[in-house]
């Protein structure tokens, strides 16, 4: 029997609650999902370890877990030692083994609204299931998304747990700089009377160069992507939004970074990549928020069928400056409030547009999850200004999450449509 889908079924039946729990699960993972699997990429491989072993320590509990959004600052996880929990990422791990859509049916039973983000859907029900390790930290931010803090506000009162949650402003200016920043000097002070544990400068020094390390690697692999043709397809570059969520600040991840920033020079240099388009790169693409977790199949056909190649992503853009651990609350404020998705739509048009002329794409896809209100509600302004650019964009709805909620054979002729566009354009 395939591996993938031995382990699958073993999660699937009444026993998978209890085989997360177990330190052998992990042992099998590993076995399944790095050691006996291909990867395209060595840095993919150790990623792979990297999520399982941080899976393994939250569901051991030997040292308190922290539950974080997907946009709060992951540095002040490994400022305290804590171990992190993203339950949207775990959400859509889930949907890639298939386990999703039970946990789904849970929610509604729950009485979770349906038309609410899947992946908080499926995180509700995956808590109260025993899925997912229960929180000792709660740690969410208001910004880009609705849901995340009131799933964590939500769990916080039903598990009786501290929740710290940043109120983040809208605008980004030196008053509302100092207002993030006190609010993490606060969390800071909160968590060492919880932990027991000092915030040294030496700490911070340490979390925060690992950090900006990784982030300066980022740089490096987004300037050799930016090669015609781009040396590693969309596919590759959207499994480390991973890395976004839980990577930073933590040791392995400029690792990580470093093994792909060397890879994917190698291939430049071993000109394996050829200086003008080959037929596998017809057309170049900049890919918007996420991806359909539950199927690769749109992400394939694009790729493989189309050769409609994505050459960057949205959710992996660098765009804050590095941190300073002279600074640190500053710091990690300034970077909360650089995003381009906060504030008025300008800036993450811009941000598009600069990415674009960098990476030399012909075309924006935004894939529209529906129950993310923010970045599906600035989809249509962005369609209208970026056409006006002359720039050809498509939003394909769909759910991240739940496969039956996804309208794969209305993508299917969307997309083709939009490529005989490009065609003609581009004839």
């Amino acid at each position: 029997m395939n591996p993938h889908k031995l382990f699958r079924e073993k999660l699937k039946s009444k026993l998978g609650r209890k085989l997360l729990a177990s330190p052998g699960t992990y042992k099998l993972a590993r076995d399944v999902f790095v050691k006996k699997s291909s990867f395209s990429f060595e840095a993919r491989k150790k990623m792979t370890a990297m999520a399982l072993d941080q899976a393994a320590e939250a569901y051991h509990q030997k040292k308190p877990v922290a539950w974080t959004s997907a946009f709060f600052p992951s540095e002040m996880v490994y400022l305290f030692d804590l171990v992190p929990f993203a339950p949207e990422a775990a959400a859509g791990t889930l949907a890639s083994l298939d386990l999703a859509s039970d946990l789904l049916k849970q929610s509604d039973q729950m009485g979770i609204a349906s038309d609410s983000c899947s992946f908080h859907r499926c995180a509700t029900a995956g808590t109260a299931l025993e899925y997912f390790p229960l929180p000792d930290f709660l740690m969410a931010s208001s910004h880009l998304c609705d849901g995340a803090p009131r799933l964590f506000q939500y769990m916080a009162r039903r598990y009786e747990k501290p929740l710290y949650l940043l109120d983040v402003p809208y605008r980004e200016n030196e008053g509302s700089l100092k207002y993030v920043a006190d609010q993490l000097a606060k969390i800071a002070h909160y968590l060492e009377q919880e932990t027991g544990q000092k915030l040294t400068g030496e700490r911070i020094e340490k979390v925060f160069k690992q950090s900006n390390l990784a982030r300066q690697y980022q740089l490096e692999i987004s300037r050799i992507r930016q090669q015609v043709p781009s040396p590693m397809n969309g596919e590759e570059g959207l499994s480390y939004v991973y890395l976004t969520l839980l990577g930073q600040g933590h040791p392995e991840a400029p690792n990580i970074y470093r093994t792909l920033t060397d890879e994917l020079q190698e291939i430049v240099n071993n000109n394996a990549v050829k200086s003008a388009r080959d037929d596998k790169e017809r057309f170049r693409l900049i890919w918007m928020h996420l991806r359909p977790y539950h199927s690769p199949e749109m992400i394939n056909y694009l790729e493989n069928e189309l050769n409609h190649k994505i050459v960057a992503e949205e959710m992996n853009h660098v765009y804050w400056p590095p941190l300073d651990p002279e600074k640190p609350f500053f710091s990690l404020a300034r970077k909360i409030l650089s995003h381009p998705g906060l504030g008025p739509i300008a800036r993450r048009l811009e941000t598009i547009e600069k990415m674009v002329r960098d990476y030399q794409t012909h075309a924006v896809i935004h894939f529209s999850h529906w129950g993310c209100r923010q970045s599906v509600g600035g989809a249509l302004t962005m369609k209208k200004l970026l056409q006006k650019k002359g720039i050809p964009f498509l939003a394909l709805d769909g759910d991240c999450i739940d496969g039956t909620s996804f309208p794969w054979g209305q993508a299917l002729t969307r997309i083709e449509g939009f490529h005989e566009v490009l065609e003609q354009l581009h004839a």
